[in-house]
């Protein structure tokens, strides 16, 4: 107001004009050399400074933000050198401000499916107005704000668009414009690869890399290469079984191999088969597969599985069916037979008994069965797989269409016989396909029991379930009721225990016909 803010600014001024020929004094002879210049370029800088542009630059903050660039793997990485971060999501060019970025998603050259990587990216670097949106939204990490300013052309006609391998730059050198920043990072993301890769890097048994500063060089951003490398290396490293003495190897066969001419089935089986040409696996692998997206027939779980098993095999071969299948001609194959197992003796004492023969063969008519019969052949463990799933597929049709009220028996039959079908890798839809309505089925023997061992200690005694229908089940109603009503009025706590009698017991007043 008295213009004491005045005199105080112009103090500063000359403050600043007198340190800067007393710093000159205190560098002096050595005010060019990089050691001085970066100091004078920090806090503790004095005096005013005059930069000589362009053999001096002044250094720019960590986080100063220009033209964006993307980050991919570095080039001498030895699993997957300049792999892209980006999957082409579009998130970064549906934030920009200007819409300045243009990105072409990837596709697969024998699919034509899209691939989570960019085949082109490019951004006009003259509409992008450094904002960093691009960076700040991207959840990959994959696009980063350079501290390259220096993009002045000379001429009228250099092109100020910048494709993807000018844009492209190793991780590397994010990490050397930004070390505090990207440590943060992999901090935050757990660690040094970015998010895309940890779900597959679980599965695979792929450790990440520790977020620290000493390990900023040791990430892997590839797991599936790097897993399918380590099998390849066991597999070298793995010795060979030894053959049984005296045991001669199977002779090769040759068998004709028609995919344009074969059954689903037959598709399936040679898909599936270890023993054959891989070109000649992955040949049927390509016509079962676009059968099945034809939708040509209903595939099973079997065909499925066996177009599955021949990606992997092609992918730890670092290829797809499709190009496996470009190299096969119809005709015959030779098939690679496994080498014989090792047969060791065993001692005439060790040797198990005999098991007893099967028994007698049932009949089994699932269309003329009643839900009684049904739920036991579904829950009989000595039936044939086949044979449970057709009745329980027909007990479960029967349960959903509502034509009879289901009892637990019942429900406890179907889901003995569903846990079975999935302990060997299938449904009981598809494994009831393989039995024949009305066929004989034989019970399969019991194995023979190991010496009785010493008998546990007795338990102590439960009280047997009450009789359904006699004076008993309405007692035990009214005990349930009673455990009921003092538990919605919080005098105790029920616990699962509880809550289950209490359930059995309305169940079985609703079929008694009891009032709850």
């Amino acid at each position: 107001m008295y213009g004491i803010g005045i005199l105080k600014g112009l103090g500063v001024t000359l403050r600043r004009f007198v340190e800067t020929y007393t710093a000159d004094l205190e560098w002096w002879g050595t005010k060019r050399t990089p050691e001085t210049f970066a100091i004078r370029q920090g806090p503790q800088s004095k005096g005013l400074n005059t930069v000589e542009y362009p053999d001096e630059k002044t250094a720019v903050p960590e986080r100063f933000r220009f033209i964006p660039f993307l980050v991919v793997n570095n080039f001498d990485e030895p699993y997957a050198p300049g792999h892209d971060w980006c999957t082409s999501c579009g998130i970064c060019a549906k934030v920009c401000p200007p819409q300045c970025i243009w990105i072409v998603r990837g596709k697969d050259p024998n699919t034509g499916r899209p691939k989570p990587e960019p085949e082109a990216f490019y951004i006009d670097i003259d509409i992008c107005m450094n904002c960093g949106y691009c960076s700040e939204y991207c959840p990959f990490d994959a696009i980063k704000m350079d501290h390259d300013y220096e993009l002045a052309s000379f001429d009228r006609t250099t092109n100020h668009i910048y494709d993807k391998k000018k844009l492209s730059k190793e991780v590397r050198y994010w990490q050397t414009i930004a070390p505090t920043t990207a440590l943060e990072e992999a901090i935050m993301r757990g660690q040094w690869e970015h998010k895309d890769t940890l779900k597959v890097a679980k599965k695979a048994g792929i450790p990440m890399t520790e977020p620290v500063w000493e390990n900023r060089g040791a990430a892997q951003h590839n797991p599936e290469i790097v897993k399918a490398t380590q099998q390849a290396a066991a597999a070298d490293a793995a010795p060979a079984p030894a053959a049984a003495p005296g045991a001669a190897a199977p002779a090769p066969q040759k068998i004709s191999i028609d995919v344009e001419s074969a059954s689903v089935d037959q598709l399936a089986n040679w898909s599936a088969d270890e023993s054959l040409p891989l070109e000649a696996r992955a040949a049927a692998g390509v016509k079962l597969d676009g059968m099945i997206r034809d939708k040509e027939f209903k595939p099973t779980s079997t065909h499925r599985k066996a177009v599955s098993a021949v990606k992997k095999a092609a992918k730890a071969e670092d290829k797809t069916i499709e190009e496996l299948a470009s190299g096969f001609s119809l005709g015959e194959v030779t098939t690679t037979p496994a080498a014989p197992a090792a047969v060791s003796a065993a001692p005439a004492s060790a040797q198990q008994p005999a098991a007893p023969a099967p028994a007698a063969g049932a009949v089994i008519d699932v269309e003329g069965a009643e839900p009684a019969q049904l739920a036991e052949w579904s829950a009989d463990e000595s039936l044939p797989l086949e044979a449970r799933a057709a009745a329980a597929v027909k007990l479960d049709g029967m349960i959903r269409e509502k034509t009879y009220k289901p009892s637990s028996t019942d429900r406890k039959a179907l889901s003995a016989a569903k846990k079975a079908a999935k302990e060997a890798d299938t449904s009981i839809e598809d494994a009831a396909q393989g039995f024949t309505p009305g066929g004989a089925v034989a019970a399969a023997p019991a194995q023979p029991a190991a010496a009785p061992a010493a008998p546990p200690p007795a338990a102590p005694a439960e009280a047997a379930p009450p009789a359904e229908g006699g004076g008993d089940l309405q007692t035990e109603i009214e005990a349930a009721r009673e455990l009921e009503r003092k538990g919605k009025a919080k005098e105790i706590k029920l616990s699962s225990a509880d809550r289950k009698r209490i359930a059995e017991a309305k169940k079985a007043a609703k079929e008694a016909g009891i009032d709850w």
